[in-house]
């Protein structure tokens, strides 16, 4: 009996790639939302820290000219690309037996592989906000310090490499909400540059476990619904003044011990300040070995990925 499926590479890479297409398909991909996703160019990528840009002069002070101001250098961050490869092994038989549902499965479970590789990963940063060293999506313990050699949320950042008496906080402890939000919120947007004037910081995106997506809906309001905005738990129908101003992220692939845990982002400097860089996106393929009657199926990526300075992020390490 003929079939379409044959033990010919001709005829399997392209079944291979589209059992493999079909399964990333409908996957949600939260990297975009949690970084600045930009290709890179070279096996390690330098962003150098740059300090406060200062405010203009008044023309007559700076002598009826323009005015120059310098800009101090801050810490400089390297993020080396890594490469990270899976596989699948398809032997002979089960194409001329016609498994196909062994088939479909293999290939489904290394997009499935890669897909929660990348999104673990995604999260490391949030995993480990709050300490210097932790583990990675394989468990592994790695460093996780920032440039400015603290935890990304710490309470005693300095200002710069030159000023390290002068410290800021974006580390807090309380559960969610509305109340802990608007603390934050203010906190946030208190925060001074190395020259002491302000960041300019507008926190506007939340990001929670499962856990908390109650509690954050609860203050953010649900996308497009038509509710009123009254703050949670007010018997005086107090307004909700951060309903439809606020986004929510909610990530399954935070840790379950952390779920606890919630962030206020200013999304714009998210952008700016935490990377992950493509050096060479997932790329899949397959070949066939003569000898052993296998067909070997591999998934291959390089990229990198971390936060060059805390100054988006303010989070609340839950513990009661």
């Amino acid at each position: 009996m003929q079939t379409k499926l044959r033990w010919d590479p001709r005829v399997l890479e392209p079944v291979f790639k589209e059992l493999y297409s079909l399964e990333m398909k409908n996957k949600k991909d939260f990297i975009p939302l949690l970084y600045n996703d930009t290709p890179s160019t070279k096996d390690m990528e330098s962003y150098e820290g740059i300090g406060g840009e200062g405010l203009m002069e008044e023309w007559g002070r700076s002598n009826n000219q323009v005015y120059y101001e310098d800009i101090d250098e801050l810490w400089q961050k390297v993020i080396k690309n890594r490469k990270f490869s899976d596989g699948r092994i398809i032997d002979r038989d089960f194409i001329d037996d016609l498994k196909l549902t062994e088939i479909k499965r293999r290939i489904a479970s290394l997009a499935d592989a890669v897909y929660k590789t990348q999104q673990l990963q995604a999260v490391e940063f949030l995993n480990n906000a709050f300490s210097t060293t932790g583990t990675n999506w394989r468990g592994r313990t790695e460093n996780y310090a920032g440039p400015d050699g603290k935890a990304l949320c710490a309470s005693d950042h300095p200002y710069s490499p030159t000023n390290s008496v002068d410290v800021q906080s974006n580390l807090g402890d309380k559960p969610l909400t509305i109340d802990s939000w608007d603390e934050t919120a203010v906190a946030m947007q208190e925060w001074v540059d190395d020259k002491g004037n302000p960041m300019a910081v507008i926190p506007d995106t939340l990001i929670v476990a499962p856990y908390n997506a109650r509690a954050a809906f609860k203050i953010a309001g649900l996308p497009d619904a038509d509710l009123p905005k009254y703050e949670p738990g007010s018997n005086n129908f107090d307004a909700n003044m951060y309903m439809g101003n606020i986004k929510v992220i909610v990530n399954p692939f935070i840790s379950p011990a952390k779920r606890k845990n919630w962030f206020a982002v200013d999304s714009a400097r998210l952008r700016q300040l935490n990377i992950w860089q493509w050096r060479r996106k997932v790329e899949n393929g397959s070949i066939t070995d003569f000898d052993t009657e296998v067909t070997k199926y591999k998934a291959v990526g390089r990229w990198g990925y971390g936060f060059i300075n805390y100054s988006f992020i303010y989070g609340h390490e839950v513990t009661d």
